[in-house]
């Protein structure tokens, strides 16, 4: 049986233990995408990416414990990190995915990815069912800002909250979600508050994604990049490409760090960008 080697880091964090976990397996043997599916199966892990690298040509399948995506933001992140501390890569690197190819930059041990796509609308289930589905009313989503569905590479209902105490005691009502959101475009919830400050720039989120297999993520560099879509429309005049800060994983005790600010050409958003950093935490193999 071949055997996988795979290494381990926190991706959104510089500090072993937070953040997300991600599996990094550069240059595996031939696997087809069954036996991709059993590894990430086995470890469990939000995702598992599989990297192969041909000079300065690198490609890479990610995924869940049940789906493989077409992009996802901790795997690009983590795994360019990964590249680079091996030497395979060097501080500008592209990483062919299903979506197309994603280019990412590493400064100063943060890599910065722009997405293959940018953000754009896609429908979602009404606001009701959506509160409904994260166990809250109507009257605990923010006032001004109600839920959009975005995507740039996997669609997210994006729900805007009034305020952390309601991010805190929100909570998956599966029955509710497989009822309604589940059956819209965009299943998966990202659930962002404002946080306290004057700059507007302070989020914090949490991300539902049961159709992916994953109860709640700690850090979503795919649901950060649609983020700035809806952040974008409620931006009146902000300077996108400043951008926004957005921590992760709290209620979960992996608390995350997210960059993410839109690509302007004129005034026309045309992609978004995903920054943080990641730690390396370990290392395995597995027979297949």
């Amino acid at each position: 049986m071949p055997a996988v080697h795979y290494l381990l880091y926190d991706v959104f964090t510089d500090v072993p233990f937070a953040g997300n976990p991600l599996a990094v397996a550069i240059d595996p043997p031939p696997l087809n995408t069954t036996q991709c599916a059993t590894v990430a199966r086995e470890l469990n892990l939000s995702e598992t990416i599989f990297v192969r690298t041909d000079g300065a040509h690198v490609t890479a399948r990610i995924f869940t414990p049940t789906a493989e995506l077409p992009f996802a933001g901790h795997p690009t992140i983590g795994a360019a990190l990964a590249l680079h501390d091996e030497g395979l890569a060097g501080n500008d690197l592209v990483i062919e995915e299903g979506v197309g190819p994603v280019e990412v930059t590493i400064r100063n041990g943060m890599a910065t990815l722009t997405t293959a796509q940018p953000p754009a609308a896609v429908d979602v289930a009404d606001p009701d069912d959506v509160a409904r589905a994260l166990g809250l009313t109507i009257g605990d989503l923010h006032p001004a800002l109600g839920p959009r569905g975005w995507s740039a590479g996997v669609p997210f209902t994006v729900v805007a909250v009034r305020d952390v105490d309601v991010l805190g005691r929100t909570r998956i009502d599966l029955a509710a979600w497989q009822d309604t959101v589940a059956l819209s475009p965009a299943p998966e919830l990202y659930v962002i508050a404002p946080l306290e400050g004057p700059s507007g720039r302070l989020w914090r989120a949490r991300m539902f994604a049961p159709g992916m297999g994953i109860a709640e993520d700690p850090a979503t560099g795919a649901a950060a990049a649609a983020a700035v879509g809806f952040l974008a429309g409620a931006a009146t005049g902000d300077r996108l490409d400043e951008g926004w800060l957005i921590t992760q994983g709290v209620e979960m005790g992996r608390p995350s760090e997210i960059y993410a600010a839109g690509v302007l050409r004129g005034a026309d958003l045309v992609a978004a960008t995903v920054g943080g950093r990641a730690v390396r935490v370990g290392r395995g193999e597995l027979q297949v």
